[in-house]
Formats: structure tokens, C-alpha cells, sequence
């Protein structure tokens, strides 16, 4: 079975914070594993010891977290969650098997698919995302991105049928 992977590309890293604690409301209650590298003390460190994943990350980082579930729109479950900054940007990965959105009866999967895009469009919308690709794990590949979400106007039901296809 394949992993779906999204990717938020060229996220703003000092709309982290935000996007970790206040949007997706990643707890530790949720996280498996996680590994960070502190880069001011120069420690692996994990996710409840992060107080801003801003000044983690800086001036370039990386780290993992995986999760029992996330709420994207709809629950997934057993989510990576991959992030990979520069100094100012950087990109942040959802992974996750693909049964969580493609198994079920098919009105349940058009709707779970439904509920991801928006959520995702809003979360575009809400910190100026440039760009979500959306695809088969590597979803930067152009060959296995189904679908990349840009600067036009969305058309939700459309972006759906290119996941769904």
C-alpha cells in the first residue's frame, strides 16, 4: 500500500507556531515519536520539549513528528509529519497511508476528500501558502503529484476528482 504525502510548500517558518499549536492543535497527548535538533544547544530534542518550533528550526532545521491522528478536514490516523526550513521558509509533509482516505464506501471517501481540500484551501488561504501538492508519496515528483493547489482560484469539486481519478 502507498502513503499519500501533502506538502505545504514555501511556508512562512514565523507562522509555525501558529500553524502547529493554534490551527492543526498538535498536543503530545497525540505524538508517537519526534525527533528535533536544537540548534542553540545542539541536543536532539522532542516535541513536548518544543515551546516554538520557529526558534527550533532557526536558522535552518529539520524535524519529525508522528502522530495517532490528525485532524485535516477529516481524522487520519498514524500521520508523519516532516518539516524542512531554511532560514525564512521551508516546506512542511503530511505522510500517511493511503486506506485512511481511500478505503470505505465511495460517498465516505468523496466526502473525507472533500472535507481535506477545504480545510487545506482554508489553511492556503489563512497563512498565504504558495502552493499544496498533494499526491502518492513522493508527491514532489511531478509523476506522482496528483494535484497541485496554486495561486488561481480553486475549484474544489475539481481538485477532488484529480485525487479521486
Amino acid at each position: 500500500m502507498e502513503n499519500i504525502e501533502i506538502i505545504l510548500e514555501d511556508f512562512r517558518k514565523n507562522e509555525l507556531d501558529k500553524l502547529v499549536f493554534d490551527e492543526l492543535k498538535i498536543n503530545s497527548l497525540e505524538v508517537k515519536s519526534s525527533h528535533f535538533f536544537d540548534n542553540s544547544i545542539e541536543e536532539d530534542i522532542e516535541f513536548h520539549q518544543i515551546k516554538s518550533f520557529q526558534e527550533v528550526l532557526s536558522p535552518s532545521g529539520t524535524g519529525n513528528v508522528f502522530l495517532n491522528q490528525i485532524n485535516i478536514g477529516c481524522s487520519l490516523r498514524d500521520v508523519m509529519i516532516i518539516f524542512s526550513f531554511d532560514k525564512d521558509f521551508g516546506d512542511i509533509t503530511f505522510n500517511f497511508s493511503q486506506g485512511e482516505l481511500f478505503e470505505g464506501k465511495s460517498s465516505e471517501v468523496r466526502l473525507k476528500a472533500m472535507k481535506m481540500v477545504e480545510s487545506l484551501v482554508g489553511l492556503k488561504s489563512n497563512f498565504n501558502i504558495p502552493s499544496i501538492r498533494i499526491g502518492f508519496e513522493p508527491a514532489l515528483d511531478n509523476d506522482s503529484c496528483l494535484v497541485e493547489i496554486g495561486q488561481d482560484a480553486v475549484d474544489i469539486k475539481s481538485v477532488v476528482e484529480q485525487i479521486l481519478k
